[in-house]
């Protein structure tokens, strides 16, 4: 499972956390929070840019700041309010676009599409771009109108030819059922001249969700070979798909042996334990990865192992594990039926 958001990236910069109102320790503060929040420490995070805000500290970036960890917090509601705060206390046009570009996606994923229209309007009023267009085409499949979607679709890859807009395109047309309408942009994504690594990644996923497995294996190596790693596990997911757990389990070995791949490499041997019907060792590499995971692996992590507890047929320790996830992310349809389902064993 995985995000849903397409964000713009982070500044990132180091230091250590000082605890003081001078203006030094202020600035460590403000510093810490942007370190928190590329190391995806949301929680950390907003709590830091709060405290920048009571020193008065950068206030609107700080506002800024503290509405990205919100929203990744699935926060949506407070994080607009931020955004909101950040936009009155800053005018330059560069920073406008982006805190508006934040407050239209957290208003999407609220689902109030009326203002979500409205800060796209406001973004084009400075200077549209692909993100933009690619986020009306987004409020338009939402809306049901489909032509209006289409539209901004085609302008986001006039202005953006890359393999993961593309790709986005055809997510966002899967979301609505409309599997066609997407497929036809991941045909277009095929027609671009791979140029590295990742090029060879995208380019397998495209192959992989047209169904075409030989010809996304082909790539995916290639990928794997140019050392682009995560390709690793998009084999492993494929070869599990294919029934060979032996490939399977090799790939996500090897991505095991690379920095900082643990928990989503033990997720993958956890994934294959299960197909050969070893649950035990399923929710022993489970809990290695739950050692080692970041904020983002947690819940693929958390689900499979009530996934593994159900096939041991111990449905007591499956009904908490389920509610216990469910805590954390309520959302998450999967998770309600499986809870459904373990409450008639």
């Amino acid at each position: 499972m995985k995000r849903k958001n397409i964000l713009p990236p982070v500044l990132a910069i180091g230091a250590a956390l000082v605890l003081t109102a001078c203006s030094g320790g202020k600035q460590k503060i403000y510093e810490q929070a942007c370190e928190n929040l590329e190391q995806r420490k949301y929680e950390k995070a907003e709590s830091d840019f709060q405290d920048c805000i009571d020193f008065e500290m950068k206030v609107p970036q700080s506002q800024r700041g503290k509405g990205i960890a919100q929203m990744n917090l699935e926060n949506y509601e407070q994080a607009i309010d931020s955004f909101e705060a950040a936009l009155e206390g800053e005018d330059s046009k560069k920073f406008q676009k982006d805190v508006l570009s934040y407050k239209a996606t957290a208003e999407y994923e609220c689902g109030r599409m009326t203002d979500a229209l409205e800060s796209c309007e406001k973004i084009q009023e400075i200077g549209a771009d692909a993100a933009c267009y690619y986020l009306l085409g987004r409020i338009g499949l939402q809306l049901d109108q489909y032509d209006a979607a289409k539209s901004n679709f085609d302008a986001a890859v006039e202005r953006d030819t890359s393999y993961k807009m593309f790709l986005n395109i055809y997510q966002a047309y899967g979301e609505k059922d409309m599997d066609a309408d997407g497929k036809a942009y991941l045909s277009r994504a095929l027609e671009l001249s791979p140029k590295d690594g990742s090029d060879h990644y995208q380019r397998g996923r495209i192959y992989y969700f047209m169904g075409d497995f030989p010809n996304a294996q082909k790539e995916l190596v290639q990928a794997s070979d140019s050392g682009y790693r995560d390709a690793q596990l998009f084999l492993g997911k494929i070869y599990l798909e294919q029934k060979d757990t032996a490939s399977a389990r090799s790939m996500y070995q090897e991505y095991a042996k690379g920095d900082g791949g643990g928990a989503k490499a033990y997720n993958g041997l956890a994934l294959c334990d299960m197909a050969e019907g070893n649950y035990d060792g399923a929710l022993e590499n489970i809990a290695k990865g739950l050692e080692a995971a970041e904020p983002d692996d947690f819940q693929e992590l958390l689900y499979n192992e009530v996934v593994a507890y159900e096939y041991k047929l111990d449905f007591a320790t499956a009904k908490n594990k389920i509610t216990e996830y469910l805590t954390r992310y309520p959302d998450d349809e999967n998770a309600q039926r499986e809870a459904a389902f373990l409450q008639t064993r």
